[in-house]
């Protein structure tokens, strides 16, 4: 089954969140890569290659509808990674893929904080971005 898990323990150690998501609003892929590399010519026509020297990052574009009783502890979850941040923590959330190819597992951060919306009686549409460190 295609899904991404997304899972944070606080520095205070408990509680401990985790979340399957396996539904999406869109047919693309959750999962890209952070522009981090850019290609240009020389004047003599030489290729040149620029960027970091590691490979790149992953990019999680993600919205789900979940129950409203989830959305609210997942605000629960990223309200306590919040916290850990803001406190100089460092604070990542651990994150399994396997929508495509192989299975990505990694840590991320939040670069995009989630918002919410009514999805029916009893779901909420929640959305938000991930960026792998």
């Amino acid at each position: 089954m295609s899904q991404i898990g997304v899972s944070f323990t606080p520095n205070a150690g408990s509680p401990s969140y985790s979340f399957t998501f396996t539904e999406f609003t869109g047919t693309e892929l959750p999962r890209t890569y952070l522009d981090g590399f850019s290609f240009s010519n020389s004047a003599n026509g030489a290729n040149i290659i620029t960027g970091a020297p590691y490979s790149q990052k992953y990019l999680w574009a993600i919205s789900t509808p979940i129950a409203k009783a989830d959305a609210v502890t997942f605000d629960a979850m990223f309200k306590a990674w919040d916290t850990d941040r803001s406190n100089g923590l460092a604070a990542a959330v651990a994150v399994v893929d396997d929508m495509f190819g192989p299975q990505v597992s990694t840590n991320a951060v939040f670069s995009t904080n989630p918002t919410y919306d009514r999805w029916g009686p009893a779901f909420v549409l929640v959305s938000f971005g991930l960026t792998e460190v």
